[in-house]
């Protein structure tokens, strides 16, 4: 049975509430709005859509409607796009690329770049590292550039996380783990080389957070890069990079 977006809205409507659109809305500003739903329960939904059964080639315009009727409905669309990349990825290429021209918001932007975009790029064999750096240093939106950094993340071992992860951790038996291991020191050396001047605080944050965890994973290259970067690094950018480096250490 196809994916029905009308009926995923209605039942994420039941569950709105002005009190959490409220707080919600001091966090999270997208242009489409808010229902009001709690994060916990756009995880569940999701899950439970994905096991009545998705299918990203048959489901991409569902997808693509759910995405564009309010910021919850995109959660869980990211969630099932995030969930089918395995068999889809295709598909969830080209609804990643749509929807990077819609982005509008952080949490958004986090979960496209790290669950969907990067993890598509590589089911379908594109360079991983060079694309990602190539949209940091063309787009004029920062928070295309932050989708892209966030895109990192999915190279190392960084636990998926939120009600965007929740669809893929239903394909994983409710296992929490990362995507990648943090070996792909070439591809997450572009990204870092291509990020380390913004001066958008946004992308800083998401680089800082990139740099800290593929320290954690594989410290020597991070500690590599940084030597490499001409002219030195941002201070706190530094500062999370040694943080990630020195967990990595303790840990060999």
């Amino acid at each position: 049975m196809s994916l029905d977006p009308v009926t995923v809205s209605t039942a994420l409507e039941a569950e709105s509430d002005g009190a959490i659109a409220r707080r919600r809305g001091k966090q999270v500003r997208p242009l489409k709005g808010l229902r009001g739903v709690a994060p916990g329960e756009v995880a569940r939904q999701a899950a439970a859509v994905w096991r009545r059964g998705v299918d990203l080639d048959r489901d991409e315009d569902a997808l693509h409607d759910l995405f564009c009727t309010a910021h919850e409905d995109g959660m869980l669309a990211l969630s099932l796009a995030a969930a089918g990349v395995a068999q889809w990825p295709a598909a969830a290429l080209g609804l990643a690329e749509r929807w990077l021209e819609m982005v509008d918001d952080l949490e958004t932007a986090d979960a496209l770049g790290w669950l969907v975009w990067a993890p598509a790029l590589a089911g379908v064999g594109d360079p991983v590292g060079a694309t990602l750096a190539r949209k940091i240093k063309a787009s004029g939106e920062p928070v295309v550039r932050r989708a892209a950094v966030m895109g990192g993340l999915a190279l190392t071992p960084t636990r998926v996380e939120g009600p965007a992860a929740a669809a893929l951790r239903e394909t994983w038996g409710g296992d929490k783990r990362g995507l990648g291991d943090g070996t792909a020191a070439e591809d997450l050396a572009l990204v870092t080389h291509a990020a380390v001047r913004d001066r958008d605080p946004h992308v800083r944050k998401a680089l800082g957070r990139l740099l800290r965890s593929w320290g954690a994973a594989d410290p020597d290259a991070v500690a590599a890069v940084l030597a490499d970067i001409h002219g030195g690094v941002p201070k706190q950018l530094r500062l999370e990079a040694e943080r990630g480096i020195r967990k990595g250490r303790r840990k060999a």
